[in-house]
């Protein structure tokens, strides 16, 4: 009996645990059908445009013909005279095609994840009662269609769109949403520079033909606010002659003073022969809006000279650089927006651009950035003597060049006020002094006469080149080079080479340290 009890008992729970289960289902569902009319109604896949083919079936090159966006803006695409689709209005500013593309392509074949509403009679709900966005479409068939834009869905699983007065409401992908909120300068072309093209083969009528040439930065001048009026001048070298003393650089600087540039420049000239901005941010910029994004007085200006680089070897063993297909754009700099980039200017195009920093690596580059660190870095077979002064006491190094003999220690001989000294400790010596670096800027050359001054005289009259040395503190000196240029060396590179000239006049081996 008492078994039957406990059975009874226990199948009473399982019942009333059942029952309130049911009942909790129960009240999670909804009342009435009414309490739907915002649920989805359809989770497939549904076509809610399709007009990419004709009557026949076939395929639609352009199934827009015009669309009418209204948004913050309002504006037109539509053919222009190119018959491409472009922002009406705008027909001197260069076609974004690809993102016109986009936009058009979705308006023809758009399709929705659910239908959400058979109606509209919910339409606030779903902010349609005030559409965010409009889009009248005419379709290739001249068939016209307004898409409106509603309000961006829970979870971000799209927006709600309707394309037809009181029809059903559609949930869609957020691109097409982004896109009908674009402002019209999303459709600007935004392929700003481009590398000059080299001929063909078919092209040249030269016997070596064109196989080898190369779009290359010709040259380079950089202004700006920024650089408080010291313009900045990089050229290609265009000479090749060995025993030229700037023939081991590729680039180099024309003003402030001719330098060499150093190597990794070449990295940030490869970049220069293409500028692709991020967006358009302003067409047909008034002087007001000039001066509010920076560009009525440019934070940075580039002058850039693009040209294809022909190389061509003489009889004689010489390289010749021709040049063709020249083009010259300029690139101004204003203010940067909260991500760090650069609204810009670029040649003749009436629109205010942002661009990456990585785009323009020439934004903020001065003379001490890309000049060479090495004072000298001048071939010994070319240099006549050498002539070093220490507080004072001048010491001439005469050197006389053999070209035809192969030993190293015969090629050249060393004189010291008529005293033969060893060849191969002079070039030690030699590397000493070609070892002396810049180490950034130095304002103001100190008073009173240098301690140290080298000079380096060459065969060739007219292009002896002297450093003398001013000491400003115990790490630092100042160097004031006889073609103007003015910056700071390590004290260190100078005591190396007080030591190494006194260990070679003593005759003494001049050490690794050095």
């Amino acid at each position: 009996m008492k078994k039957q009890v406990r059975t009874l008992i226990i199948v009473s729970v399982i019942v009333l645990l059942l029952a309130g289960a049911l009942l909790a289902l129960l009240f999670l569902l909804p009342e009435n059908e009414d309490d739907t009319s915002s649920d989805v109604v359809s989770e497939t896949s549904i076509d809610v445009v399709s007009k990419t083919t004709d009557k026949d079936g076939k395929t639609v090159d352009r199934p827009v013909k015009k669309v009418v966006i209204k948004n913050e803006a309002e504006f037109e695409i539509s053919e222009n005279r190119e018959k491409q689709l472009a922002v009406k209005g705008f027909e001197d500013l260069p076609v974004n095609e690809s993102q016109i593309d986009l936009l058009t392509t979705e308006l023809a074949s758009l399709t929705a994840t659910r239908k959400v509403a058979e109606d509209s009679s919910n339409a606030k709900d779903f902010g349609l009662d005030k559409p965010r966005a409009t889009a009248v479409a005419t379709f290739h068939d001249d068939t016209v269609i307004k898409f409106e834009l509603g309000n961006d869905a829970p979870s971000d699983l799209g927006a709600y769109v309707r394309v037809e007065e009181n029809g059903p409401i559609y949930l869609v992908d957020s691109a097409f949403a982004e896109h009908l909120l674009d402002p019209p300068e999303e459709y600007i072309g935004t392929t700003l520079i481009t590398p000059p093209e080299a001929r063909s083969d078919s092209e040249d009528s030269s016997d070596s033909g064109s196989s080898g040439d190369t779009a290359v930065l010709r040259s380079l001048k950089l202004s700006g606010s920024f650089r408080n009026s010291r313009a900045l001048e990089i050229a290609i070298n265009e000479k090749t002659d060995a025993r030229d003393w700037f023939s081991i650089y590729t680039y180099l600087t024309v003003s402030p003073v001719k330098k060499g540039v150093r190597e990794n420049f070449s990295e940030k000239a490869q970049s220069m022969l293409s500028l692709y901005a991020i967006r358009a941010v302003k067409a047909h910029p008034t002087a007001a809006q000039l001066k509010e994004y920076g560009l009525d007085k440019p934070y940075s200006t580039a002058e850039i000279t693009l040209a294809v680089q022909s190389l061509k070897s003489t009889d004689d063993d010489k390289t010749i650089a021709t040049f063709y297909n020249t083009t010259k754009h300029t690139v101004k700099l204003g203010k940067k927006d909260d991500e760090g980039n650069y609204y810009a200017l670029v040649n003749d195009i009436n629109a205010i651009y942002l661009v990456a920093p990585s785009s323009v690596p020439w934004a903020e580059l001065k003379y001490d950035d890309i000049a060479s660190e090495m004072l000298f870095l001048r071939d010994i077979k070319t240099m006549k003597s050498v002539e070093i002064e220490v507080n004072g006491k001048k010491t001439k190094i005469n050197l006389t060049h053999f070209p035809d003999e192969e030993d190293r220690d015969k090629n050249l001989k060393v004189e010291i006020g008529g005293k033969q000294y060893p060849t191969d400790q002079f070039r030690t010596f030699y590397q000493v002094l070609m070892g002396i670096r810049r180490h950034g800027e130095s304002a103001q050359k100190p008073g009173g006469k240098p301690e140290v001054v080298i000079s380096l005289i060459p065969e060739k009259t007219g292009e002896t080149i002297t450093a003398s040395f001013y000491k400003k503190s115990a790490s630092i000196y100042h160097c004031a080079m006889s073609d103007g240029d003015d910056f700071a060396v390590k004290a260190s590179d100078i005591d190396k080479v007080k030591m190494a000239l006194e260990d070679y006049l003593q005759g003494r081996e001049i050490k690794d340290i050095y």
